[in-house]
C-alpha cells in the first residue's frame, strides 16, 4: 500500500495549483496511455498483467539448474541491467543473513581491483554467470563478461562453461545474441519495447530474484495490484500523477534537485534505481530536476547542515517504508540520567519521530518535503513501488514535453571511449 502526503509541501504546491494544472495533467496522461506514441518504450505499462507463463517456466528452470551446480552467480550488467536487481535483493533479504545462493554483481564499473578480487574469491566457490546486455556492445559489461567467461572456460572447460552461463539479451539480434547462440548458452529475452531503466520486472530482474530465492511472482503481483488500482482512479486522484505534478511545479519555482530520502538501509539501493530512472528519463534538453539520494538519519550528521541552512535548491521526497518482517526492538531500561527519556522506547517510534521532526525542521527552513508512505511485505511492496515511480516518471516526462524513454546523452561518453580504444 502506497500513500502520498503533501502536508509539508503545501507552501509551494497548493490545491489551486492542482486545479489549474488538471487540463495539462489530463493531456500528459493521455500521451502516456497512447499506445502509438513512443511505443518502443511503453511495454512496461502492461507487463505486470501480460501472460508470462513461458518466461516464468524458463526462469525457474535456469535458476534451479544454476542453484544445483553453483553457490555463487555473478550477474554482469550496468545501469538498468543491474540497479533494479540489486535493489530488490537488498530490500527483500534481511541484513547479515547468509543466503544459500549468493548473487554478486560485476561489470557495473571498470575497477581492476574489484574484479580481480572477485575472481580470486570465486576460486573457492562453484560459479555460474549471468550477463545482461540488450546489444552486447556496452563497454563495461562486455569487457567484464569476457573476462569472467574466460575464467569459467579455463576452470570448467568449454562445454561445461556453456552450461554455466546465461545471456539476457535481445531475442533476435545483437552481438551478445549471436555470441550466445554460437556458444550454446541458455538465454532469456529483453523485450524490444522496454528500455533498461524500466526493465527490472522483465527477465533482467526476475532471474536474479529467482536465483537468490526472492518470490518474484509476488513482486509481479504487487505491480499488477497498483496498476489495477490506478486504472480505477481519475487522473487527478492518482498519487503517482500528483507526485509528478508537485515535482513539476517545484522545478518551475526554481528548485534544482530532488533527493529521495530513505531511513531504512535496505531501501537505499532502491533509491539508486530511482536515481537512474528519473535521471535518464527526464534529464535532457537542458532541463530536469537533478535526482540524488540521502540516507537518514546517517546523512543528517554529514549533509543535514547543508540541507537545513544552505542555498534552497533541494526538494526532499521521503520514502518511508514499513516492511512486515520488521522486528520489535526497544531501548533497555537503566540508562544514565540524561538519556532516561529513551528508556523502553521502541526503535520504530524513534524512527518515526526522526522522520516527522526532520520533515518539520527542513520544510520550515524552506525545503519542500513530500512523503511517500509504503507498507506491506517486501516482495509485493517492491513491485508496487517500481510501478508507482515508473508511472510518475513517464507521466512527468510528458508534462515537461520530452520523450521519457530515450537517452541520447548517454551515447556521448561511449563514443569517446571507443574512439580512444580503437
Amino acid at each position: 500500500m502506497i500513500q502520498l502526503s503533501l502536508d509539508r509541501v503545501r507552501s509551494w504546491f497548493t490545491e489551486e495549483h492542482q486545479k489549474r494544472l488538471a487540463p495539462l495533467a489530463e493531456f500528459a496522461y493521455g500521451e502516456l496511455q497512447n499506445a502509438q506514441k513512443d511505443a518502443f518504450g511503453k511495454g512496461w505499462m502492461s507487463w505486470p498483467v501480460d501472460n508470462h507463463d513461458q518466461l516464468f517456466s524458463d526462469i525457474d528452470k535456469i535458476a534451479a539448474d544454476f542453484r544445483s551446480k553453483s553457490d555463487v552467480t555473478v550477474v554482469i550488467g550496468i545501469g538498468g541491467s543491474y540497479l533494479g536487481a540489486r535493489s530488490v535483493l537488498s530490500m527483500v533479504h534481511p541484513a547479515f543473513t547468509s543466503a544459500d545462493h549468493q548473487v554478486i554483481f560485476a561489470g557495473q564499473q571498470l575497477s581492476p581491483t574489484y574484479h580481480a578480487h572477485l575472481l580470486k574469491y570465486l576460486d573457492s566457490h562453484e560459479v555460474t554467470v549471468v550477463v545482461v546486455s540488450k546489444s552486447g556492445t556496452t563497454l563495461e559489461p562486455s569487457a567484464v563478461f569476457h573476462t569472467f567467461r574466460d575464467y569459467v572456460e579455463k576452470r570448467y572447460g568449454q562445454a561445461e562453461a556453456a552450461s554455466r552461463i546465461c545471456a539476457i539479451t535481445d531475442a533476435n539480434k545483437g552481438s551478445l545474441r549471436g555470441f550466445a547462440d554460437e556458444k550454446g548458452y541458455s538465454t532469456l529475452p529483453i523485450p524490444d519495447d522496454i528500455g533498461g531503466r524500466y526493465s527490472v520486472l522483465s527477465a533482467v530482474g526476475l532471474l536474479p530474484m529467482a536465483l537468490s530465492g526472492v518470490d518474484y511472482r509476488k513482486v509481479m503481483k504487487g505491480a499488477a495490484n497498483i496498476r489495477e488500482s490506478f486504472a480505477k482512479l481519475a487522473v487527478t486522484e492518482n498519487p503517482a500523477v500528483t507526485y509528478a505534478l508537485a515535482r513539476h511545479v517545484l522545478y518551475q519555482q526554481g528548485f534544482a534537485a530532488e533527493a529521495l530520502v530513505t531511513y531504512e538501509p535496505r531501501v537505499a539501493d532502491f533509491a539508486g534505481w530511482w536515481q537512474q530512472l528519473f535521471g535518464e528519463s527526464q534529464g535532457k534538453d537542458g532541463i530536469g530536476l537533478y535526482p540524488t539520494m540521502l540516507q537518514y538519519t546517517t546523512d543528517l550528521h554529514s549533509m543535514g547542515q547543508y540541507v537545513q541552512d544552505a542555498r534552497k535548491i533541494l526538494v526532499e521526497t521521503v520514502l518511508d517504508v514499513f516492511i512486515d518482517d520488521a522486528p520489535e526492538l526497544k531501548v533497555p531500561v537503566g540508562l544514565d540520567e540524561k538519556n532516561k527519556y529513551l528508556e523502553n522506547v521502541s526503535y520504530a517510534k524513534l524512527q518515526q519521530v526522526a522522520v516527522e521532526s526532520v520533515m518539520i525542521a527542513h520544510s520550515e527552513a524552506g525545503v519542500p518535503n513530500m512523503r511517500i508512505e509504503a507498507k506491506g511485505d517486501a516482495e509485493t511492496l517492491y513491485g508496487e513501488l517500481v510501478y508507482f515511480f515508473e508511472v510518475a516518471c513517464a507521466f512527468g516526462g510528458y508534462l515537461m514535453g520530452i520523450n521519457p524513454f530515450d537517452q541520447p546523452g548517454v551515447e556521448a561518453y561511449k563514443s569517446e571511449m571507443k574512439a580512444r580504444l580503437q
